[in-house]
């Protein structure tokens, strides 16, 4: 049980980074789209590849930041019984779901993300847009990424769920069986 609590933990403090790191993306895409709007109205000048540079910091945002609203339970969850259920309960659910959802969707969405991964890093895939950012495969290999860090984040969630079953309050004090989220 012990290589349990601390695989669930080292996945934690990946997803904890992750999150971590995403603030300073946040800011970018917010900024580097501030001076896009200020350089198209107030010099009347557009840059390409800076359009095309917050639409991908974006992405990356949105991809990755969901691997950290996994870790602090903060995604989007319909919880009519859920919120009401004992804590074993809970956990067995969660442990179905990610076993029944979350790893063969992420298995299935890697697997039919990969063609299309090495087809843009075949051909070197740039923006479709004039002077648009090249390297549009970097972009693309973030899907394989994002499959990889939800995979590993739901297998956190499963471990923890199997500490809960077998009686480890600690793991029961976590997200996503914590009774509010912790951050």
């Amino acid at each position: 049980m012990q290589a349990l609590r601390r695989f669930a933990a080292g996945i934690d403090a990946l997803s904890d980074r992750i999150g971590q790191a995403l603030v300073y993306l946040v800011w970018s895409t917010a900024i580097v789209c501030a001076v896009v709007v200020l350089l198209r109205y107030a010099l009347h000048v557009t840059f390409a590849w800076m359009q095309d540079l917050y639409v991908w910091i974006h992405a990356v945002v949105f991809l990755l930041g969901t691997v950290y609203a996994m870790r602090c339970n903060a995604h989007v969850r319909v919880d009519i019984l859920y919120a009401k259920w004992p804590v074993r309960r809970r956990a067995l659910v969660e442990c179905i779901g990610v076993l029944v959802f979350t790893l063969p969707w992420m298995a299935a969405l890697a697997w039919l993300t990969w063609p299309f991964v090495l087809s843009a890093w075949a051909i070197q895939e740039g923006s479709p847009q004039p002077n648009g950012m090249p390297g549009v495969y970097v972009l693309k290999s973030v899907l394989l990424l994002f499959c990889l860090l939800v995979g590993l984040q739901g297998l956190a969630v499963l471990a923890r769920g199997i500490l809960v079953l077998t009686g480890d309050q600690a793991a029961a004090q976590q997200p996503p069986f914590a009774d509010s989220p912790q951050n």
